[in-house]
């Protein structure tokens, strides 16, 4: 059975902090709030304990950097979801170099954010017991069909991939394959969304904006954007080992190969499932 996640919103937008609260509550999460440094660390000094905090990078007095580092003193299994704008990516990336699960870019979709939160509480939970995992194989578990993007095909292309129906998942990556199905690449969100701001540095982007005005894309192609060699897991690998792969390189979805060849995506949340189902 699954547990409910306890969520610290951390965030100098009061109004922000309410709303995101207000929706996660409805989600089943129970949600604290905190609207500086100062108090986020008093909250998790006198909480109880917290599975995760979604953290602002940019805030007055101390920052989300800062925040980040005491937290990990203090709870370093909690995990840390940074929220930043556009402007300050670097530090986004700086963050997950000093500890944090992830980050997500302001505005954030509350899909992304649901999403990214259930994924980090489930990584806390695996970590706090990593004695209860099965020793199965990657091929025991159902592999997902993939869409079949090549190097030449448009970035324009990624996008349609990428964007979600009603009712279906989020999708933060797609994998690259040539004519053969040889892993090529893999394109994320945050790769297209870098791709649209270095063509056209004055228009304030985000992906919702791309989703509906593609015109704002490059003329690229995914072979530019992309980035080589990504993580990817042998069919006869352990579940345990392609999960830690997984957790270790903050992705939630990994190309499965057998003799050279992508064969199906392993996605994060299914393993979680089946060893959750494992367990009980």
């Amino acid at each position: 059975m699954e547990a409910t996640a306890r969520v610290l919103l951390v965030d100098d937008e009061e109004q922000f902090v309410k709303n995101m609260a207000r929706i996660l509550k409805v989600r089943g999460f129970d949600v604290w709030t905190a609207f500086d440094g100062q108090e986020a660390i008093n909250v998790i000094r006198h909480g109880g304990g917290f599975d995760v905090v979604v953290l602002d990078i940019k805030m007055p007095g101390m920052d989300g950097i800062e925040v980040l580092g005491e937290i990990k003193k203090r709870a370093p299994e909690t995990e840390v979801i940074m929220l930043t704008g556009h402007a300050s990516l670097e530090s986004g990336v700086q963050a997950m170099r000093k500890g944090a699960y992830d980050y997500l870019m302001k505005p954030c979709d509350i899909e992304d954010l649901v999403e990214k939160i259930r994924e980090a509480h489930e990584a806390e939970s695996i970590k706090r017991h990593p004695v209860l995992w099965p020793r199965k194989l990657v091929r025991d578990v159902a592999l997902h069909d993939f869409s079949n993007l090549e190097p030449e095909d448009l970035v324009v292309k990624a996008l349609e991939v990428m964007t979600r129906e009603t009712g279906e998942e989020a999708l933060e990556e797609v994998f690259i394959l040539d004519a053969e199905n040889r892993l090529k690449g893999v394109v994320t969100k945050r790769d297209i969304l870098d791709a649209a701001a270095k063509a056209y540095p004055h228009v304030a982007l985000d992906w919702t904006k791309l989703v509906v005005s593609p015109q704002w894309l490059p003329q690229k192609t995914l072979k530019e954007i992309m980035r080589p060699n990504p993580v990817a897991t042998q069919a006869n690998a352990y579940l345990t080992d392609a999960a830690n792969l997984m957790i270790l390189n903050n992705i939630r979805s990994m190309p499965v190969v057998r003799s050279g060849l992508v064969i199906g995506i392993i996605r994060l949340q299914d393993v979680f499932q089946y060893l959750d189902h494992e367990i009980e």
